[in-house]
């Protein structure tokens, strides 16, 4: 069994490292800036927290570029410096010409625009470090160079002159030196364990998965309320379910073909058939509402958890009365599909062989089912309780919304309205963790239920 688990884990990694590869990916084609807002007035500020946030490090191990670009381009802040200047080198593949353009529009620049006076002059001299289409460089220098003539004071105009003619001669060089074919060239760069990646995944690994960029708090402490409170439903629900489902199962299937089969089978099938919203709404016009319902549930709304300043065990019991509707509506339908799975599953195995051996033998019905049939019909359900797992994030959503529940669900909407894709790609990979465990979970449960599993490949 030791060894079967082993091979089983082993085979779990590959498949979360391929989600995290995935996960890192597509956060790193978001349009939002994850410098948080604020940073961008101060760029000393700017440039420390790109710093933290490893934005001066390559995106990965090793890296394929054309040969026109530098392994070193990573360093360039910020971003958007970074962004030009990679698309001005891809116009000539002349790295040096371009970084020596560069230099003179930005370091070159600096002192001349901190005495050029409010006009044209400054305008398009400014202009020159968002230039991102070749052609608007001449037309821009034409601009300044015509605007110095209108100016009085000898020195600043003679200093602006000579920095538009520095500018000038840069960009001559990067015009008629181009070395085009370093475009078609191909680079393969190693940059080693400093990368964005492997600082991101460790990140993980160590418990420091990163902050919000909405509220600034570490990634762990802000998705804990949320995943304390969709773990306590869910589980309360998928418990719920199993305690009544199995059974419910178990007995539709030594009742086959009777009314009393009949009649549950119909009923989940109905159950089943309804979506989640309708019933929670049934349940709190029965249970909640005091002029059309019972009134048994004094309000549906928990108090929030950090508002209250309770241990969550305290607070979950204090709030337990807001728990029933969610957790029933949830286990309502989960019910319907393990019962019916149950029914199926035992009504297979009584088909085969060995419970006809075993009623041979003088056994009683109810030693045929809970001895023989029961422990071998519990592959569908063992199969129906690994699929729970992902539900725990995404699948209560509706519940969530209907009772107003922060869990996990509202969570990962909220995250995607409000750009915050750090706790978005985050929940990413908690869900793929908890979807991987629950099928590891589920092939124990197989090799549990017959042991032929772990044998099966020998």
């Amino acid at each position: 069994m030791l060894t079967y688990l082993l091979r089983r884990i082993l085979l779990a990694v590959p498949t979360l490292l391929l989600v995290s590869l995935a996960t890192f990916a597509l956060s790193r084609y978001t349009v939002a800036d994850p410098i948080p807002f604020g940073y961008q007035e101060n760029p000393s500020a700017y440039l420390a927290k790109a710093r933290d946030l490893g934005l001066n490090l390559p995106e990965f191990y090793l890296s394929l570029s054309s040969a026109a670009l530098p392994d070193t381009l990573h360093r360039i802040l910020p971003v958007e410096d970074r962004q030009q200047l990679e698309q001005l080198a891809e116009q000539t593949g002349n790295w040096a010409a371009t970084s020596l353009y560069w230099q003179s529009v930005t370091t070159g620049l600096t002192q001349a625009l901190k005495q050029a006076p409010a006009g044209p002059v400054f305008v398009a001299l400014s202009a020159l470090r968002n230039v991102r289409q070749p052609g608007e460089v001449p037309v821009l220098l034409k601009i300044a160079r015509a605007g110095t003539d209108t100016l009085s004071h000898p020195v600043v105009k003679t200093l602006l002159r000579n920095r538009i003619a520095a500018v000038e001669q840069a960009w001559s060089e990067w015009e008629s030196t181009p070395q085009r074919w370093k475009l078609f060239l191909p680079a393969l760069h190693w940059h080693g364990l400093q990368n964005r990646y492997h600082r991101w995944l460790s990140g993980f690994l160590s418990g420091d998965a990163g902050t919000s960029a909405v509220t600034g708090n570490p990634l762990l402490v802000e998705l804990r309320p949320s995943l304390l409170v969709t773990l306590l439903i869910n589980g309360m629900a998928l418990l719920l379910a199993y305690l009544i489902g199995v059974p419910l199962g178990v007995y539709m299937a030594r009742h086959h073909g009777k009314r009393a089969d009949r009649w549950a089978r119909s009923a989940l099938i109905f159950l089943y058939a309804m979506p989640v919203v309708w019933v929670g709404s049934l349940l709190i016009l029965l249970l909640s509402r005091q002029d059309v319902g019972l009134g048994l549930i004094n309000g549906m709304n928990a108090e929030p958890w950090q508002l209250s300043g309770k241990p969550f065990g305290q607070w979950a019991w204090d709030n337990l009365e807001k728990f029933v509707l969610p957790v029933l509506t949830l286990t309502l339908h989960a019910v319907a599909i393990l019962a019916m799975q149950m029914r199926n599953g035992i009504l297979e195995v009584v088909r085969q062989d060995f419970i006809r051996t075993a009623r041979a033998k003088g056994l009683s019905e109810r030693a045929v089912f809970w001895r023989h049939a029961f422990r071998n019909g519990l592959f569908p359900i063992i199969t129906v309780f690994a699929s729970f797992f992902p539900a725990l994030f995404g699948g209560s959503l509706v519940v969530e919304y209907l009772f107003d529940f922060p869990g996990m669900g509202i969570k990962m909407e909220a995250a995607f309205s409000q750009n915050d894709y750090a706790v978005l790609f985050a929940m990413v990979m908690f869900a793929a963790a908890v979807t991987v465990f629950g099928s590891l979970l589920a092939d124990v449960l197989y090799a549990w239920a017959d042991p032929r599993v772990r044998f099966g490949r020998r």
